[in-house]
Formats: C-alpha cells, structure tokens, sequence
C-alpha cells in the first residue's frame, strides 16, 4: 500500500470530457481520478440520480418535492440511466486517448487506477419518496426491494465501468451522507411535522452489506465506506469485524477530529485498513479562489502531528488516501463547495492535496 490522493467526486461545469482530462492529467498513478460528478448540469447528474440510475427493475422520476418510485420509465428515468452510461464512456474515451497518446506513465501496460463515488442504501432511502410521496426509509418492504434493487444494479455499473475504462484497480466510496440522522430517527417526514422512527441496526448493517457483497463479487479490489466523518466502535464492530460483508476501510474529517478519532485511525491503520482522510474544511475549499488554501507544509502537519502524538510508525501514513473537502451540513457532503468553485480554483485544491500526499510520502521515504 501507498500514500495516495483521490479526487473529489463534484467538479464545477457541465463538461464532464473536459473534467475528466483535468483529473487524469492531475492525477497520475499512484493517484485516483475518478468519474467526476457535474451538479451545474442539474439534479439528473447528481450523486443521487446516479445511484437511483443504478436501480435494477426499478424506475424513478423527479417531482415538485424531489425524486420519487414510479411504476415504470419515464423520461427522467431514462435520462439519468442515459447520463450514466454516456459519462462512463466518455472517461473511457479519455482513458483511451491518454493511452494511444502515451500520457500515462507506463506501468507494466496496465491502465490507470481509478475511483467510484456511489450513494449507498440508506442514504437513497432517504432521499428518494415512494409513490404516495413519503419517503422510503419509512416502509420495510420498500427499504428490502431497495437495497436489493441497488446492490444488483451496482454490480452491473461496476461491469460497465471495469469494460470500459479498464482500470488496473478500482476503487469504491460507499457515501452515506444520512446514515447518522437515519439511525439517530432525525430524517423528517415529507410534511416536515415529525421524523422517521430511527432504522434499526441490525437492518442498516444488513442493507449496506447487500452493497459491499455486490462489489466484492464484482472484484472491486478496495470497497471504503463513509459514513460522515467520525468513524464509531460500532462502525468498526458491524463493517470491519467480520460480522458480515467488510469493507477495507472509512472515512474521517482530519480537520475536526479529536483526540479518541485519531486513535481510533490508529487502530484501523493496525489492522490495514484504509483511511479515506479528508484535509480541508468546506470553508477552506470555498475560499480557494479568494484567500487560498492552506499551504502544503500545514495540510502535512495535520497527519503528521497528532500521528506522533501517538507514537505511530510515520510509514504507517501509507493506508491514507487523501481527499479535499467532505464537510458535512445537514447530513449532507458539501459538495456545493467544490462545484460553486470556478475550474481553476478546483484544480487548485486537487493540485494541493496531490501535492501533499506527495511530500508525506517522500518523508515517509526519508525515515
């Protein structure tokens, strides 16, 4: 394993061949590029419609209140399926230049790493209303066809991605942005008077493990996933403990996270799991067309610090995988940060924590 950096899912435009090219050619190998999300093309191409894109034998259409179930395709439906497709084949597309270009360094002849994005179960329950506009998290048997639904769907996205681009490896975020409000009871209902009773644990596991066995089925050679930033023993007990489906690793907001975060970082990386570690704020992210970013010496100190504090090894710095911005509000990631962003303040945070994990990793070469 090696230290490495990722790019962030959002991207600003509605270019995606374009932003595709920019994330290759910033993100050479050991690095992931990944399969950019374009927000400014409007809700049919977010995180959202692309996991309701990946529904097997089930359709979805947009409404006045959001997206919802309906009983067969309709123009929404198959304009988000559509986009999908079309956005794996043109990073293919750019794959494939790069390649009869010799753009990428030659690695054995192998293709670039890559990394996926995808909503997880509970988070699209959340978000996505049965016919009668209550939202799915609040029947049973909706969440089961659901989760099942995705599980089978993603399996079938990762046979087109791993056809099309090729990857030497590939690499899957499970995003679970509402996990925490979905297990605390604080998703409101559609009138907004009263929340959802909260998901049983037991269930949740059970839902997000259908997903991971798709992937691992599908030979996903790294499955993390994120479920907002503080990675709890119970995370650990029922996605990590063999306990059912295990990923290889979490997510966590390096800027916030207190002490008994950081030790309990150290416990994963012990045991191989990758760290999915976020460096910035939302707001550092958002101010990097003003006052800039925080410069490449300081994101260091963030890692390196509290892991000495520690008495952590610093070549045990090899299990992270950095990433920019993963603030939450709401529940939510604060994708709009990147994507309110113009393209060249963007590159400019995938360029820094690039950068970063560059110098953490000569260091790490130096010890």
């Amino acid at each position: 394993m090696t230290l490495r950096s990722a790019a962030a899912g959002v991207m600003p435009g509605t270019d995606l061949m374009r932003s595709a090219r920019l994330q290759a050619a910033e993100l050479p190998a050991p690095h992931l590029p990944g399969l950019p999300e374009l927000p400014d093309r409007g809700l049919h191409s977010g995180l959202l419609a692309r996991g309701l894109a990946q529904l097997s034998e089930l359709s979805a259409e947009l409404t006045s209140y959001g997206w919802r179930l309906t009983q067969r395709p309709g123009a929404d439906d198959q304009r988000i399926r559509g986009w999908l497709r079309s956005d794996v084949d043109t990073l293919a597309d750019v794959r494939g230049h790069r390649a009869e270009t010799g753009a990428d360094p030659d690695d054995d002849g192998l293709a670039p790493p890559l990394v996926l994005e995808l909503m997880g179960p509970i988070s699209l329950m959340a978000g996505l209303a049965l016919p009668s506009g209550e939202k799915v998290l609040i029947d049973h048997g909706a969440r089961r066809d659901l989760a099942a639904s995705l599980a089978n769907g993603t399996a079938e996205h990762v046979a087109h991605v791993r056809r099309a681009c090729a990857p030497s490896s590939l690499t899957v975020i499970i995003t679970e942005p509402d996990y925490a409000r979905a297990r605390g009871g604080k998703i409101p209902t559609v009138s907004g008077y009263r929340t959802i009773r909260s998901l049983d644990r037991d269930e949740t596991r059970g839902h997000i493990g259908l997903m991971i066995e798709a992937l691992q089925s599908s030979g996903v050679e790294e499955v993390l996933l994120d479920l907002g930033g503080v990675v709890e023993s119970e995370h650990l007990e029922d996605f990590r403990a063999g306990r059912g489906p295990s990923v290889h690793g979490f997510g966590v907001d390096l800027p916030v996270m207190e002490a008994a975060g950081w030790e309990r970082t150290a416990e994963l990386v012990e045991s191989g799991a990758t760290v999915l570690a976020s460096m910035l704020t939302g707001a550092e992210t958002a101010a990097a067309a003003t006052t800039g970013l925080p410069q490449v010496s300081e994101l260091s100190r963030r890692v390196q610090q509290p892991w000495h504090r520690l008495g952590m090894p610093l070549d045990g710095l090899e299990n992270f995988l950095l990433v920019g911005s993963s603030d939450r509000h709401r529940g939510e990631p604060a994708r709009s940060h990147v994507a309110s962003l113009g393209e060249p303040s963007a590159m400019r945070v995938l360029t820094r924590v690039r950068d970063t994990s560059e110098a953490l990793r000569e260091q790490i070469r130096e010890a």
